[in-house]
């Protein structure tokens, strides 16, 4: 078995935990702050502009980093020397990706006078998708080598730091000078990034790679980056269901009550990130961070819960009171939904510790199919509330499958160690 230095078999569930929760708040929370500011100083029309090229080169980048962020947080504990390999090869292949999304968006994008108003944004463009892949793909990066405290710090320092060329550039009036200067700082910020936990890995030179075969590995990915898919159905087509069934107006309503529902899943998911790690280390205490997993992730879906159902709706009234009318419902629902959903997320870690994909994948495509339905039977009967009535749905339905799978997971895990496992098929 891999023995890898004591600072780098730490416990650490609860503090990398934290880490990547408050990366996730302040981000959000500064990127209030830099779209309000770019208001202040640019032009609508320019702050519109770079908003659409910026959400579509992120929307790019996500796509560019193929689920290897998945990959990173399972196998990166055990690879041993092994991970300067892997690290360099999927920021390579990243990158790569990345840039031929982005001139292909280029190839087949109809109205490239509307986003782009110079050949400099035009050309600039690909290159742009390849700082934000980059970036997005380190942060898995280094929370699989157990570094989640350098995640927050990476992702605070830019949105601090995006703001500065805001002011600095307002007399130019250009939409690149936004765009432009988020790419540079986020590729600028990640090299830093890269060296650091280039530097890190050095401490694993001479230990010994505890990966599955390669058909495995490959086995995993594959599964995990077809999940990611399924996964973006829900937020791409819930809106078009809104705007299709209730118009335009309601859809506004329904983008910011499912703004802050969408923030619960980030806290949660820095919550597993962290377990995921822990528990993939060689030598960890599985049982025991088991119970941690599940007193840390059920306080959070408490406090979040109720912050949603409290906070939610005074949120919106504060918004407009027809924010409130038209969503506080929705709101409600979902931090019932919120908490159902948590038995799902703790099956779904479970699953990749164990490596028992093809289910958590078969319930995921059971969740979407479940959401869209419920949502197209009822929106138009009761509203943007219908909304919340099939997420929820759904989410009962995932848990009533998953009971048996999650005991059984639950016992395997917790076996003694003198107990041979049951072999699990990678996929």
């Amino acid at each position: 078995m891999i023995r890898l230095p004591k600072r780098l078999t730490a416990p650490g569930l609860e503090s990398n935990a934290a880490a990547l929760m408050l990366a996730s708040v302040a981000t959000g929370a500064l990127g209030l702050v830099y779209w309000a500011v770019a208001e202040r100083f640019f032009d609508t029309a320019d702050v519109g502009r770079a908003s659409a090229v910026i959400s579509t080169a992120t929307m790019l980048a996500s796509l560019s980093c193929l689920s290897l962020g998945g990959a990173y947080q399972r196998f990166l504990p055990v690879a041993g020397r092994s991970s300067t390999r892997l690290i360099v090869g999927g920021l390579a292949l990243t990158s790569t990706v990345a840039l031929v999304l982005g001139c292909l968006f280029l190839l087949v994008y109809p109205s490239h006078d509307r986003l782009f108003t110079s050949s400099a944004e035009y050309a600039l463009f690909p290159f742009i998708v390849v700082a934000f892949a980059v970036y997005a793909l380190a942060d898995p990066i280094l929370t699989g080598l157990r570094l989640a405290k350098a995640v927050a710090v990476k992702n605070i320092a830019l949105s601090v730091l995006k703001i500065i060329p805001v002011v600095v550039l307002a007399s130019t009036g250009s939409a690149l000078a936004l765009s432009g200067s988020w790419a540079v700082l986020a590729f600028g910020v990640t090299a830093i990034a890269v060296v650091y936990l280039l530097r890190s890995v050095r401490e694993r030179r001479d230990v010994e790679p505890e990966l599955p075969p390669v058909r495995e590995l490959w086995a995993f990915q594959g599964v995990y980056f077809t999940m990611t898919l399924v996964m973006t159905v829900i937020p791409l087509v819930l809106p078009l269901i809104v705007v299709s069934e209730l118009g335009t107006e309601q859809n506004a309503y329904f983008n910011l009550a499912w703004t802050m529902c969408s923030a619960v899943g980030l806290l949660r998911a820095g919550v597993g990130s962290s377990f995921i790690v822990e528990a993939s280390a060689p030598g960890a205490d599985q049982p025991a961070l088991l119970r941690r997993l599940v007193r840390m992730l059920g306080a959070v879906a408490v406090v979040s819960a109720t912050g949603l159902a409290v906070g939610g709706p005074l949120v919106l009234y504060v918004v407009s009171p027809d924010y409130f009318h038209a969503a506080a419902g929705l709101v409600l629902v979902m931090a019932v939904d919120s908490l159902v959903g948590t038995v799902v997320i703790v099956y779904f870690l479970l699953a990749q510790i164990l490596r028992r994909l093809r289910l958590m994948l078969a319930i995921q495509i059971v969740i979407v199919v479940t959401t869209l339905t419920v949502t197209l039977l009822l929106v138009p009967r009761v509203g943007l509330i219908g909304v919340g009535l099939g997420s929820l749905t759904a989410q009962l339905v995932a848990v009533t499958v998953i009971a048996l799978p999650l005991r059984r997971a639950i016992a395997d895990l917790t076996a003694p160690a003198d107990r041979e496992p049951e072999p699990v098929p990678a996929g």
